[in-house]
Formats: structure tokens, C-alpha cells, sequence
């Protein structure tokens, strides 16, 4: 990705306030009121859609993530929130000692097996992956762990938040959901949600481009993080939709709580069986691999979080992978048909290195296909992916699925290998509160598979 496409990615950032932070409340305030009279060139108090569109460079939907309330205009009180935000995430930045980035030390492997070659490469890779914040290592070979090593205070039955890697779930839910005849791909997801129906680009959603977050709905930058929303699911179909489906990727789970709604009254319509789509994950997936999460968060409803909530053990995790690695089957059972669970792993047009909720060892050929800038300013792991790959010219194969603070399940069907990476002890207080410089964020995939498997 060039430094221009990552400028447009973050263009609400760095156009709307150039400004540099301040720990004076009044000067930061005083700056937001200069740079919003700049672009309130008529003074009327409101930056109106016209105005905004004068700026020489943007996103497609900064406008509408600015103007919060939906009522065709920026005000005073939704700009001066969004300089506080920006400010304070430099604050915390700027504020936050290195210290905290200094890597654990690793204990003994736990199990170590394979040739002295193998165990070398085993022990390269997990030394870097300590050396950039990680927690703990679990390598699966052929269904067989083969190697596993934390560092100090880590252990085999330790759980960690898995962040974003919880909507790698959702894609294999969604195929087994397709081979009991509940919905197609391209099945027209305002045929179920009526709401939809009368919005020109809404009406034209399908659940593929709910599942590969293609689908053009507003993306909340921390959408996640916002405790204020009762009803997710009803917060997203409501959302506007702010590009044509199918053009633009946006790495939100606004997609997943959409595609929630679109279960719940597709099961709802269904006799028996499970009514949500958590309890058909846990039917369908989750129990027949004996996958038990250690915990999986709640929003304000009581419903289990679509895009951050599994809670899980490196084993528990490396099940899926397992799942996914033998193409749907477990213990000789098929749980997920094998041509539907590949759809998993076929590029969107809108971003070639995301499948349906999963990252695939692609390039985009999308410049502006990246994930969410919720690290206010730096470049996410994920945008990386996006523009390269995980490990570019190598393993076509590879997928993954990732979590912030670079968390990581690797799956690489054709080496018979499943990996999970834990990384960053305060990931989720980090991520919380946006304070991300308390995290080491220096990890690279490459490099970790260069040193896994000695190909350079």
C-alpha cells in the first residue's frame, strides 16, 4: 500500500485535525475551534456536506463517521468530540513508557518434538515472537502438537482474549447454515430484513457482502468498544449505507451484527432448534469439536459479542483451526461441507486478502482496502495484510485468523500445520481504552514463518 492510500485511509485524522496534542484541555479545545471556523466557511455553526466535500482528500464515509447524529451536518459538539478523542489518543501515546514494551522471558517448552531441525526452528520462531510481545506458542502438526512455549506466568491452561479472531467463526457457521438450507451467498439479505427493502443500496446487500465486510454500511470505528448501544444487531440495520455493496472493504464487526439480526429471524422462522446465532454456533460447531470457551463477553442484551468475545485456551482455539485444516470434518464426521467451507477462503472483489471472516495470503489489488484505523495514526497489522499478504510470494494456502494486539491462528492445510499466537499481557485494557503504545506491536508475520519453516 503506498503512503497516499494510507493517508486516505486515515484522512479524518489527518485532515480534520493537523494539530499536534497538548495536556492543556483549553488549548486543545481552543485548536478545535480554529480548525472547525476554518471549515465552517459560511458561519453558520454546522459543516455542512458541501463544505466538507471542498477538502482535498478523504475516505468515502468520513463525512458520515463525523456527523454522528445523522443529520447532514457536523456540529460544533461532534467535531469537538472527535478532537478530544484524536488528542487523547497522542496523549496516551506520547505518555506511555517503553518499559512496557520489554519482552517476557520464556520458560521451557512445555512439549517439543520433531527432528533437531525441526525443534530449532521451533524454538527461532517462538524466541521472536517473545522478542515482540508474545505469550505464549502452539504448533500443530498432521493433529498433533508439536511444539508449545510461553514465557514466564503463561501456561498451556491459560486463556486469553482472542479479539477480532472471534469473527473467524462466523464464516464456517455461515457455510454449515447454507447446507441446511437456511440462506445462500448471494441470497438478498433485505428479502429477510424488510427495513432494507426501500434503500436503494441496502436493498442490494447480500450475505456475502456481510461476511467478506463488503457490504457498504457505516462502520463505527469502535464499534466493539461502545457499551452505550443496547441492541447491536438492531444498531446495524440501521446504519446508512454509505457505499455500493461490494466496493468497499471496511474491517468492522457492523457486518457480523448485521448478519446476527439476519439469523435471528431466519431461525426465528424455523421450527425448533437454536434462535440465535451464537446458539447455532454452539450447536453446529462449537460442541461437536468440544470447543469450550474458557468465556465469551456479552453485550448489553445478554448476546454473546459477534467480533471480540471468545475467551479462549491456545488448545481451545487451535480446534477450529483443526477443523478448518481437515476441510469441515472431525473424528471422521463431515460438520461443514467442504465446497461451502471454501468459500471461507475465496477472495472478495472489495479486498483479495479477506475471505468470508477470514485473512487469506493474498495481496490487495484494492489500494484502498484496509482495516479500520482505530490505532489513531499508526498502521495496523491487518492494513499490512491487506496490502501484502501474511507471508508474500510464499504458501498460497496460508490463512488466518487475527486479533488486535496480534493475536494470531495460522492455518496452512498443505504442511499439515495449525499455529496459534498469544501475544501482549494488557492487550485488552490497551485496546479498551486506545492506549495502544502499551502494547509491542513490532511483530511480523514474515518474519515468524521465515524462521518456522527456515524459507526465506
Amino acid at each position: 500500500m503506498t503512503s497516499h492510500s494510507r493517508m486516505i485511509a486515515r484522512v479524518t485524522a489527518m485532515i480534520l485535525l493537523s494539530m499536534a496534542a497538548t495536556p492543556c484541555v483549553t488549548a486543545q479545545t481552543s485548536d478545535a475551534d480554529a480548525r472547525f471556523a476554518q471549515f465552517d466557511s459560511n458561519g453558520d455553526g454546522r459543516i455542512s456536506k458541501d463544505e466538507f466535500d471542498k477538502l482535498p482528500v478523504k475516505r468515502a464515509d468520513a463525512f458520515n463517521r463525523l456527523d454522528r447524529n445523522g443529520d447532514g451536518a457536523i456540529d460544533r459538539t461532534e467535531f469537538a468530540a472527535f478532537a478530544k478523542r484524536r488528542n487523547q489518543g497522542r496523549a496516551n501515546a506520547a505518555a506511555s513508557p517503553q518499559t512496557t514494551l520489554s519482552p517476557g522471558k520464556l520458560s521451557n517448552p512445555i512439549t517439543a518434538q520433531g527432528s533437531p531441525d525441526d525443534i530449532a526452528r521451533y524454538r527461532a520462531a517462538s524466541t521472536y515472537s517473545a522478542e515482540t510481545g508474545g505469550l505464549h506458542l502452539l504448533v500443530m502438526k498432521d493433529g498433533s502438537v508439536v511444539f508449545e512455549q510461553g514465557v514466564e506466568g503463561s501456561a498451556a491452561d491459560r486463556a486469553y482474549q482472542i479479539a477480532s479472531g472471534t469473527k473467524s467463526f462466523w464464516g464456517p457457521a455461515a457455510a454449515v447454515a447454507m447446507a441446511q438450507g437456511l440462506f445462500t451467498l448471494d441470497e438478498r439479505v433485505a428479502d429477510t430484513i424488510s427495513e432494507w427493502q426501500g434503500d436503494p443500496r441496502k436493498s442490494r446487500i447480500t450475505v456475502r457482502h456481510l461476511l467478506s465486510f463488503s457490504s457498504g454500511l457505516e462502520a463505527p470505528r469502535r464499534l466493539w468498544a461502545d457499551k452505550t448501544v443496547e441492541d447491536k444487531g438492531a444498531f446495524a440495520i440501521a446504519q446508512k449505507a454509505v457505499a455500493d455493496p461490494g466496493t468497499q472493504f471496511a474491517y468492522s464487526e457492523v457486518h457480523l451484527y448485521a448478519f446476527s439480526e439476519f439469523m435471528r429471524r431466519k431461525l426465528a422462522a424455523r421450527p425448533g432448534g437454536p434462535r440465535t446465532a451464537y446458539a447455532f454456533l454452539k450447536e453446529n460447531i462449537l460442541d461437536p469439536i468440544g470447543l469450550t470457551p474458557t468465556r465469551w463477553a456479552t453485550e448489553r442484551n445478554g448476546e454473546p459479542a459477534m467480533g471480540d468475545g471468545a475467551v479462549l485456551t491456545a488448545r481451545e482455539w487451535a480446534k477450529l483451526g483443526e477443523l478448518i485444516r481437515l476441510g469441515g470434518t472431525w473424528n471422521g464426521k463431515q460438520l461443514v461441507r467442504p465446497d461451502l467451507l471454501a468459500q471461507c477462503f475465496s477472495s472478495s472483489g472489495a479486498n483479495q486478502a479477506y475471505g468470508l471472516t477470514w485473512w487469506l495470503n493474498k495481496a490487495s489489488l484494492n489500494p484502498a482496502a484496509t482495516a479500520d484505523d482505530a490505532g489513531a495514526g499508526r498502521r495496523r497489522s491487518t492494513e499490512r495484510i491487506s496490502a501484502e499478504g501474511i507471508w508474500p510470494g510464499q504458501a498460497p494456502d496460508l490463512v488466518m485468523a487475527a486479533g488486535a494486539g496480534q493475536q494470531r491462528l495460522y492455518v496452512w492445510p498443505s504442511r499439515g500445520l495449525v499455529i496459534v499466537r498469544y501475544s501482549n499481557a494488557d492487550m485488552a485494557a490497551a485496546v479498551m481504552s486506545g492506549d495502544y503504545a502499551r502494547m509491542n506491536l513490532s511483530f511480523e508475520d514474515k518474519r515468524f514463518f521465515e524462521l518456522l519453516t527456515g524459507v526465506r
